[in-house]
């Protein structure tokens, strides 16, 4: 996958589980407490966050040394 592709499904994640979290607490009507949020949210935050990371710098570094391979071969 391409690393535009990547970034867009990357963040389009994460924003979909931003929606669907406040969706939740507007719809339930109550606080969440702090042991639901470390138990179903965070875990969910961290990888959609770590997958938009990877698309920022993974995918960018191997852009890099792809374009210095190519350069230097000529």
């Amino acid at each position: 996958m391409d690393r535009p592709s990547f970034l867009v499904l990357s963040i389009i994640g994460l924003f979909s589980m931003v929606a669907l979290h406040l969706a939740e607490i507007w719809l339930g009507g109550q606080a969440m407490s702090l042991k639901q949020f470390l138990l179903e949210w965070l875990p969910l935050y961290c990888c959609w966050a770590s997958l938009l990371l990877i698309g920022v710098f993974k995918r960018s570094l191997q852009n890099s040394e792809n374009h210095f391979h190519t350069s230097s071969g000529n």
